[in-house]
């Protein structure tokens, strides 16, 4: 202890006499040069003081001369050019310690409290109040949005020297809170643009392509998901662009309407027998059970070892047969394995959970199939076994599992054929992408079969699962123009591109960032109050941006004071990105006494 308490005692007193004195000031003065021309006169206009915190310098006092120059009757101000790349106009914060904060909070997701730790250690002298931080955080998307339409030309030109510019386009939406829209380039993986609108409609969906555009130049095709919405409004700002639709959107689509109508049946019937309840009720009075019998000590419970492939004794039968009662109901309740984590109708659990509960019934009804075993289980196992051959024989779960089964099979048949399941071990952030060669076969392949689903429809005498058949047919009717072009040299030799995984997966690390920093689930309050430049933050990730708007990474805030010239006043742009409350009439007036007959009276006046 005495060892450490000396170690941070020489840290701070190290630290204090490194540090610049309290006051320590600069002086920011661009003089007068006694080379200039005698025509021209140089005067002191007034002289500012202001309290400065970096990082690289530290606080001190920053003394601004601003002069008035006089040329030919002419005069102009002149400030110091080297002050403004340290801290913007009237600020108190530096460029560097907004990079250090905005980079800290929205790009790896730390907390406040976390961030104020690392720029004010203890000892240091530096000090900046909470809500400072928070202002800083705002600051940094400010300036990080000029700088991002300042590299607009250079990133124009990039796009335009690869050439077969994609764009993917999505919206995210939390309950109760504005759209974000954004269009991401692939595959540079580089989100051109960010908007927030009310809602995703026409009107400000084509309004975004169409700025989008402008400063990006247009795309040789758009990705989008299946909206009449995003169709529209790509058709009315880029005509002449060509539209294809996200295979996972389409094939989401599909597979729910399959499933609607077993799904609603099954789980329906399923909730009216009461299986899950009852078999819950059952695990648990068990639970209990083998919980006082293996308080005496002749009883333990053997079944995991014997599992496992070691030599235990059974030494009570009774203990051992509810073991494997419970074995049975856990193997049942994790259904969820059969899946591949990627969400219904991908992962049909219901579906699922009856396949897990067929096969235990089978093996159960196996087992008690001999009369040694029959006579040796507890009643217990008895009543399980009842419980599941009473669900299993239900003509009602019968019939929906004959068209469920059905519907996966048509569902399997046509994601199949789009080559559509996953490889990897996360199915989610997949691209699915195609080479050249691929996209003519695949073509070929849904023509075929769309025709045996029609044949297959004719020669099918049951009603529902012709309604199946009609339905997959119908859907690639509509949207088979828009999954892959017709002809094969469109895309030239890049990988083709046909989901938009990438900017799913964009929206869902923004959303993961916003809670881990404030450690809430329910976004609605962040994306509220966030502005559409929040979504730009994952850009400095990326090589590629990185190179050519900041030329290096460490130049971040040499760039946001490059930027800061331009950027116009910070307290407008705050007054632009406030919380949008649609329709919300303020607390003030909702309290004021007889709302009710002011706003009656008002809309009789109006």
């Amino acid at each position: 202890m005495l060892v450490n308490e000396l170690r941070d005692s020489a840290a701070q007193q190290l630290q204090r006499i490194s540090d610049l004195p309290a006051q320590a000031q600069y002086t920011f003065d661009t003089g007068c040069s006694a080379s200039e021309s005698p025509t021209k006169a140089c005067c002191i206009e007034k002289t500012q003081v202001r309290t400065v915190v970096t990082l690289n310098i530290g606080m001190f006092q920053a003394k601004e001369v601003v002069r008035r120059e006089k040329t030919n009757g002419q005069s102009t101000i002149r400030r110091s050019l080297e002050l403004p790349m340290i801290v913007a106009h009237g600020q108190r914060y530096g460029y560097d310690l907004i990079a250090k904060v905005g980079c800290r909070t929205y790009l790896d997701g730390w907390k406040m409290n976390e961030i104020k730790e690392e720029i004010c250690p203890l000892g240091s002298g530096r000090k900046i109040p909470m809500s400072s931080l928070y202002d800083i955080q705002h600051k940094f998307l400010f300036y990080l949005g000029e700088l991002h339409r300042q590299a607009a030309p250079r990133l124009k030109e990039h796009f335009q020297k690869k050439g077969n510019s994609i764009w993917e386009i999505d919206g995210t939406i939390e309950p109760g809170t504005p759209c974000f829209f954004g269009i991401k380039k692939v595959p540079d993986d580089i989100l051109v643009g960010s908007w927030k609108i009310p809602t995703e409609n026409e009107d400000d969906i084509a309004r975004c392509l169409t700025e989008a555009a402008e400063l990006y130049g247009a795309p040789e095709r758009i990705l989008r998901d299946l909206s009449e919405r995003m169709r529209n409004a790509c058709f009315a700002a880029l005509p002449n662009v060509r539209q294809y639709v996200c295979h996972q959107h389409f094939a989401s689509d599909v597979g729910g309407d399959l499933y609607e109508e077993p799904q609603k049946v099954l789980s329906k019937r399923l909730r009216a027998m009461k299986l899950q309840v009852r078999l819950k009720d059952q695990r648990s009075a068990q639970t209990q059970r083998l919980r006082r019998a293996i308080d005496k000590p002749e009883v333990s419970l053997v079944l995991p070892e014997l599992l496992d492939g070691q030599s235990v004794t059974v030494q009570c039968f009774d203990t051992f047969w509810r073991e494997v009662l419970l074995a049975f109901q856990f193997w049942i309740l994790d259904y969820a394995r059969d899946g591949k984590r990627q969400g219904f109708p991908f992962d049909p659990y219901l579906l699922y959970f009856h396949r897990r509960v067929v096969s235990v019934h089978k093996a159960v009804k196996e087992l008690l199939s001999s009369e040694t075993v029959s006579q040796n289980v507890p009643r217990v196992f008895l009543g399980f076994f009842n419980k599941l051959d009473n669900y299993v024989t239900d003509k009602v779960i019968i019939q929906a599992r004959s068209l469920y089964e059905k519907a996966s099979s048509i569902f399997k048949r046509l994601r199949e054929t789009l080559r559509l399941f996953p490889i990897g071990p996360d199915p989610m952030n997949e691209t699915y992408d195609l080479d050249t060669e691929e996209p003519q076969a695949i073509n070929r392949s849904l023509t075929q079969l769309r025709k045996e689903f029609a044949e297959e429809s004719l020669a099918n005498s049951n009603s529902e699962e012709q309604k199946l058949y009609e339905i997959a047919n119908r859907h690639l009717d509509k949207y088979a123009p828009y999954l892959l072009p017709a002809n094969a040299t469109e895309y030239g030799e890049a990988p083709i591109i046909r989901t938009t995984g990438s900017l799913e997966l964009h929206w869902w690390d923004r959303k993961r960032v916003r809670r881990q920093t404030n450690g809430r689930r329910n976004l609605t309050r962040d994306f509220n109050a966030l502005p559409p430049e929040f979504m730009l933050v994952p850009n400095l990730r990326n090589p590629t941006y990185v190179e050519l708007v900041l030329e290096n990474s460490d130049n971040l805030a040499e760039k946001l004071a490059v930027a800061g010239r331009t950027a116009g006043p910070f307290c407008k742009w705050r007054s632009r990105n406030k919380p949008l409350n649609i329709g919300r009439i303020p607390i003030r007036i909702l309290r004021k006494e007889n709302f009710v007959d002011s706003l009656l009276e008002l809309c009789e006046s109006q």
